[in-house]
C-alpha cells in the first residue's frame, strides 16, 4: 500500500474583528499577547467591596428579622407548602379517580355492543339458516376409499 498523499483542504479562516477584508492578510502570530494583571490595588479594592456589600446584606436581614417575625413567617410559608402539596395530591387522586370511571363506562359499552351484535348474528343466522340449509345426504359406502 502507498502512503495517502497529504490533504489538500484549506484551514477555515473565520474573520477577526477589527481586520478590514480589503487589506491583505496578515500572517499568524507566533505567540499569544499576555494580559497584564490587574494591580494589586485593583484587587484589594474589589475585596473592600465585596466585603462591605456582605456587611450591608447582613445588616439588612438583621433589620428584617428585627421588624418582622420570622419565624412565624417561616412556620406559615412551610404551612401553605404542606397545604399546597396535599391539594395537589388530592386533586390528582380525583383526576384518576376520574379517569378509572370514564375507562370503566367505555368497557361497559363496548362489551354491551359486542354482546348486542354478536346475539343478532346468533339469531340472524339461526333464522336464515334454518330455512335455507340443505339436510345432509348420507355418504355412498362405495364412495369412501
Amino acid at each position: 500500500m502507498s502512503p495517502s498523499p497529504p490533504s489538500r483542504v484549506r484551514p477555515l479562516h473565520l474573520p477577526r474583528p477589527g481586520v478590514s477584508e480589503d487589506r491583505p492578510h496578515s500572517p499568524p502570530r507566533s505567540g499569544r499577547r499576555r494580559r497584564r494583571q490587574p494591580s494589586k490595588l485593583k484587587h484589594l479594592r474589589i475585596g473592600v467591596l465585596c466585603v462591605a456589600g456582605g456587611a450591608a446584606i447582613l445588616a439588612a436581614l438583621m433589620a428584617l428579622a428585627e421588624r418582622f417575625n420570622t419565624l412565624l413567617l417561616v412556620s406559615q410559608a412551610v404551612a401553605n407548602l404542606i397545604k399546597g402539596l396535599s391539594l395537589l395530591a388530592t386533586g390528582l387522586l380525583q383526576l384518576v379517580g376520574l379517569l378509572t370511571v370514564a375507562v370503566l363506562a367505555l368497557l361497559a359499552l363496548l362489551l354491551l355492543v359486542g354482546g348486542f351484535t354478536r346475539m343478532a348474528r346468533a339469531i340472524g343466522g339461526a333464522l336464515a339458516g334454518a330455512g335455507s340449509r340443505p339436510m345432509a345426504k348420507p355418504l355412498d359406502p362405495g364412495l369412501r376409499g
